[in-house]
């Protein structure tokens, strides 16, 4: 995926409108974080604010989940049940009946990259 357009869209405009009234508009429940493109151990020289990073979690992860029309796999890091397009990850833990989805958006490039690491 590598146009934001709409999933971007979706998502700002659900997080700063959570009360539009149209059918499919919903609140969107997750946490994020804008860093650097390296998070974990970012060089002194890269930009701290160069991607917003997302993990989306409920009734969104839920519905993105299903909407990637691809094979689920195990996931390596989680054991969860896991789809992958791109660089978007959703997971989903069978035992506690949960979903969770996870990516970052290089601010400046407007591309969906990895989310959070193994």
């Amino acid at each position: 995926m590598k146009s934001l357009s709409m999933p971007l869209l979706l998502l700002l405009l659900t997080a700063a409108a959570a009360d539009v009234t149209a059918a499919d508009w919903k609140a969107v429940r997750g946490i994020y974080a804008v860093t650097a493109n390296n998070y974990l151990d970012p060089s002194e020289t890269e930009p701290k604010d160069s991607h917003l990073r997302l993990q989306l979690s409920g009734e969104a992860a839920r519905e993105l989940y299903r909407a990637m029309k691809v094979r689920e796999s195990r996931d390596e890091c989680t054991g969860a049940i896991a789809k992958k397009v791109g660089e978007m990850q959703c997971l989903f833990y069978r035992g506690e009946k949960r979903y969770a989805c996870h990516f970052s958006i290089d601010i400046m490039r407007q591309m969906v990259e990895y989310g959070i690491a193994c």
